[in-house]
């Protein structure tokens, strides 16, 4: 008789959610790349803007032109604390995700753990079944041997 572990289709089922809870993980993880990527690709231009206008104010430009970097430097500020806003948000569903992802994983070893633990005590059990089969017959041999 072979192996039958009862909670089979229960370890199937976390198997699964672990698997949705990585790629979860996964997908969080890479949103959270790309919105850190734009932030940062974000305070660059800004740092190079700055530095931009400050040469063309030593270079005498033009009001218009000075009142236009500045509006156009303001709707970049906002859009910085929109991408900040959105990194933190990002990073607060990572981390629940990641949560979920571990939480999932541990569910799936303790099943793992009462398989191979009951997989061994079937083992046993039947290697004792085994040595108890061959006891019998080497007694009924020698009972045979003996009354023969």
């Amino acid at each position: 008789m072979a192996f039958h572990f009862t909670l089979a289709p229960l370890l199937r089922l976390r198997q699964s959610i672990e698997r949705q809870r990585a790629l979860r993980l996964q997908d969080a993880s890479l949103a959270l790349a790309r919105a850190q990527d734009s932030f940062e690709q974000l305070e660059r231009f800004l740092a190079e803007s700055a530095q931009s206008d400050s040469v063309s104010l030593s270079a005498g430009c033009r009001a218009a032109d000075l009142q236009f970097a500045s509006v156009y430097r303001e709707n970049l500020e906002q859009l910085r604390e929109e991408l900040q806003s959105e990194v933190r948000k990002l990073e607060l569903a990572r981390q629940q995700a990641s949560t979920e992802y571990h939480q999932a994983l541990r569910e799936r070893e303790v099943l793992e753990t009462i398989r191979a633990r009951q997989r061994r005590d079937y083992q046993k059990d039947e290697l004792r079944r085994q040595q108890q089969q061959l006891d019998a017959g080497h007694l009924l041999q020698r009972w045979r041997h003996r009354s023969g």
